[in-house]
This record gives structure tokens, C-alpha cells and sequence, in this order.
């Protein structure tokens, strides 16, 4: 026997949260949600295999925590196995953006209520932050509580394997 490489691992494990594209919307409006949204709009291109869009008026994700927003098991949701009796939001573990990068290209821009502008994040199959820079999205485009502004950006969904049944 013998270990696989951590790239295997990580694909292997995504596809268990990741099955196809209406696990991604899924988990997207789901964290939308999670984010106090009050208007999501989801676009997708060639029936989401080429690209989905999902766009909130949530919260958005402090800088702060940007390094990890999509590193798996990271999550802002619960502190220890104690606060699973006492759930309150769709998503709790922290796989889902680490889990979509693992089989998609994935570009996040976000604002906070407290931001001056919004931030746009490139991330690699790992989670982690390739780049980033200002952007203009959020500009007027949201409501006037100024709440925050979110896009996820989906593309090249890989085929996922799957066990034989």
C-alpha cells in the first residue's frame, strides 16, 4: 500500500460535496444565506459546465479572513463539536469553497459593510489566495444598506469520478 498525494486526497474528498452543478449553486446559495442575503441571483453559462455566477447582497468576507475563506475546515460557524446541537445556518463544516476549488477556477469578490471598496480573490485548487486586487463591483449595484456585495465565479467544472454502482 501506498499514500496518495495530497492533490488525489482532495479531489477524491471534494467529489463527496461536490457531485455536480447544482451541488455547487447549492452550496454557494447556501452560504449566501448563511451570509444574511436577502437577493441572490444565479447565473450560469452553458447550464453551469462553463461558468456559474452566484451574487448576494450578504455580509461579505472580512479581510481578515480571506486567507482561509476557502481552506477547508475552516469556518466562522461553530468553535467545537458542542455548537453542532445548536446549528443555525445551512453550512457548518467549511468544505464548500474548498471543496469547488478542488474542481473549478474560482475568483471571489466580496465587500463588507466596513470596506471602501470590494476585493477580487483568485484562488488556486487549494484555497488559497493567487491574487487579488480592488474591484469596482458593489458600486451602487446593491441595496442601500450597503450590507455588502459577493460573486463567485465557477469554471471548467472537471468530471468528477465516481464509484461504480
Amino acid at each position: 500500500m501506498k499514500q496518495l498525494p495530497a492533490a488525489t486526497v482532495r479531489l477524491l474528498s471534494s467529489s463527496q460535496i461536490i457531485t455536480s452543478v447544482v451541488s455547487v449553486v447549492k452550496e454557494l446559495i447556501e452560504n449566501s444565506l448563511d451570509a444574511g442575503a436577502t437577493s441572490i441571483d444565479v447565473k450560469l453559462e452553458n447550464y453551469g459546465f462553463d461558468k456559474i455566477e452566484v451574487r448576494d447582497n450578504g455580509e461579505g468576507i472580512k479581510a481578515a479572513d480571506a486567507p482561509v475563506m476557502a481552506m477547508k475546515y475552516y469556518t466562522s460557524k461553530i468553535n467545537s463539536h458542542e455548537d453542532l446541537e445548536n446549528l443555525t445556518t445551512y453550512g457548518f463544516r467549511g468544505e464548500a469553497l474548498g471543496s469547488i476549488c478542488c474542481v473549478a477556477e474560482v475568483l471571489i469578490t466580496t465587500r463588507t459593510a466596513a470596506d471602501n471598496f470590494s476585493t477580487q480573490y483568485i484562488l488556486d485548487g487549494s484555497g488559497h489566495i493567487l491574487s487579488q486586487k480592488p474591484s469596482h463591483l458593489g458600486q451602487g449595484s446593491y441595496s442601500v444598506t450597503q450590507a455588502g456585495l459577493q460573486w463567485h465565479h465557477l469554471s471548467s467544472l472537471q468530471s468528477l469520478p465516481h464509484r461504480l454502482k
